[in-house]
C-alpha cells in the first residue's frame, strides 16, 4: 500500500519555495503532488500510472482547492484512470455542462464504425495502423465518453496532444474520428454534429503540402494528340500506351505492367491486379471505344500471339516508366509528366459537372490509396459502369479538341 497523507494542512500552508528556485514539489503520497512556484502560488496535480507509463493531471490552485479537497479529487481520478477515462477531458464536459444524451460511447461508435466500414474495405495494413492509432491516442481520452459528448474544444485537446508526441500522425487521427462520426450519421446512429468539420481552419491540423507534378493544359490536349498519332520516334507499343494511360488516368506502373490476359474485350475492362496497385487492391479499368480501337489495332500490327505484355519494350519486357515520360516531354517540349496527366483528367471531368465526385477519386484510385479515410471508397461496388461514362466522357472530349 503506498504512502498517502504525508502533508497536514499546516505544512501546505506554510509552504514556499526557496528563493532562486523556478518552483518546489511536495508529495502527500498516492500520486497527489503540490506545486509550489516562485511567486508562490501552489497548484495540486496528481500523477497517474498506466504500464509503467506516468501522466500528470492538474487539480486546481491552492487554497482554492483545499488538502482534505485534493485527496478526495486525486482518488476519483484514479479510479477514472483505471476506467480509461481521462480526467482532463472530464473536466472540460463538467465545465460546458454537457448532458450524456445517449448510451452511444465514443468507443461503441468506433468499434461499430471499424466492424462495419474499415476492416471490409482497407488492406490489413491500413487496419493494422487505424487500431494502433485509437489505441495510442484516443481510447483513453475519449473511449468511454457518449459520442454527444465529444466537442471541437474537446477534440482539439486530444489532437493537440497527439501533435506533441507524433506530429505526423495528428492529421490522421483527426481523419478517423471524422470517419467515425460520418459512419455513426450514415447509420442513423447519431444525430448531433461532427467536431472535426469545426477544426478545418486550425494551422495545427493543415495537412501537408503535395507534390504537384507538371500536366498538360486543357487548351494543349489537341495539339498534343496530334503530335502522338504522327509521331514516328516512338513505335506503336508506346504511343498506344501514352494515349491510354492519358484516356484512363491510370498511374503509370499499373498500365505498363499490363498483359494481354488482363484485357476483357467482351466488357471492354482492363482487370489489373492487386499487386501492380498502389493500394494492393484490384482494380477494373473501363475502356472507351477509343482505347479499345488502339488496343486491337496494336494487338493485329504486332501479331501478339504468344506475347504477355501489352506495351513490350525491345528487351520482351513492358516499356518503362522513363521511357513514356521522355517520350511526353518530347512532344510537349516541356517538363510535364505521365502522372499529370492524372491532374488534367480530374479538371477536365471534374469541370463537366454531371459526375460526382467519388465516382471520379474511384476511377483515379485515391478510393484504394489516401491515408484520408474519409476517401477510402466504402462500398462492394466498384461504380464501374458509372466510372465508363467518366472515361467515355472524357475520351470524347479530347477528340473535340
Amino acid at each position: 500500500m503506498p504512502k498517502q497523507n504525508l502533508l497536514s494542512p499546516v505544512e501546505v500552508q506554510k509552504a514556499k519555495c526557496p528563493l532562486g528556485k523556478r518552483y518546489k514539489w511536495l508529495s502527500d503520497g498516492n500520486g497527489l503532488m503540490l506545486r509550489i512556484d516562485h511567486a508562490q502560488n501552489k497548484f495540486w496535480s496528481v500523477r497517474l500510472y498506466r504500464d509503467t507509463k506516468e501522466s500528470i493531471r492538474g487539480i486546481g490552485k491552492y487554497p482554492t482547492i483545499a488538502l482534505k479537497e485534493a485527496r478526495g479529487i486525486r482518488d476519483t481520478y484514479k479510479n477514472m484512470w483505471a476506467n480509461n477515462i481521462d480526467p482532463s477531458i472530464q473536466k472540460q464536459i463538467a465545465k460546458h455542462n454537457i448532458i450524456n444524451q445517449t448510451d452511444l460511447t465514443f468507443e461503441k461508435a468506433y468499434n461499430l464504425t471499424l466492424a462495419e466500414r474499415i476492416i471490409p474495405h482497407l488492406a490489413d495494413k491500413t487496419v493494422k495502423r487505424t487500431k494502433e492509432f485509437y489505441k495510442n491516442f484516443l481510447q483513453i481520452p475519449l473511449g468511454k465518453l457518449p459520442l454527444v459528448n465529444v466537442n471541437d474544444e474537446i477534440l482539439l485537446t486530444v489532437l493537440e496532444k497527439v501533435h506533441k508526441k507524433a506530429p505526423s500522425s495528428a492529421l490522421k487521427v483527426k481523419s478517423l474520428v471524422n470517419t467515425i462520426f460520418i459512419h455513426m450519421k450514415e447509420k442513423r446512429l447519431f444525430k448531433g454534429s461532427n467536431p472535426t468539420l469545426e477544426l478545418k481552419g486550425n494551422s495545427l491540423l493543415a495537412p501537408p503540402k503535395r507534390k504537384h507534378f507538371t500536366h498538360l493544359s486543357e487548351d494543349r490536349v489537341g495539339e498534343f494528340l496530334s503530335k502522338l498519332d504522327m509521331d514516328r520516334e516512338s513505335g506503336s507499343p508506346i504511343r498506344t500506351f501514352v494515349y491510354v494511360v492519358m484516356i484512363t488516368a491510370l498511374r503509370t506502373g499499373s498500365l505498363a505492367n499490363a498483359k494481354w490476359s488482363w484485357l476483357d474485350s467482351k466488357t471492354n475492362t482492363l482487370n489489373i491486379p492487386s499487386i501492380h496497385m498502389k493500394g494492393r487492391q484490384s482494380f477494373r479499368c473501363p475502356l472507351p471505344k477509343q482505347c479499345m480501337a488502339k488496343l486491337n489495332a496494336l494487338k493485329t500490327l504486332l501479331n501478339s500471339k504468344g506475347k504477355d505484355y501489352i506495351f513490350e519494350g525491345n528487351s520482351g519486357n513492358p516499356i518503362s516508366e522513363n521511357t513514356a515520360r521522355l517520350t511526353v516531354q518530347r512532344l510537349t517540349g516541356d517538363k510535364t509528366t505521365v502522372h499529370g496527366f492524372r491532374t488534367l483528367f480530374n479538371i477536365v471531368v471534374s469541370k463537366m459537372g454531371k459526375f460526382e465526385i467519388e465516382k471520379i477519386e474511384s476511377q483515379l484510385t485515391h478510393a484504394f490509396t489516401s491515408t484520408d479515410i474519409r476517401k477510402v471508397y466504402m462500398g462492394k461496388e466498384d461504380y464501374l459502369e458509372d466510372r465508363r461514362k467518366i472515361v467515355q466522357a472524357y475520351a470524347d472530349w479530347c477528340d473535340k479538341q
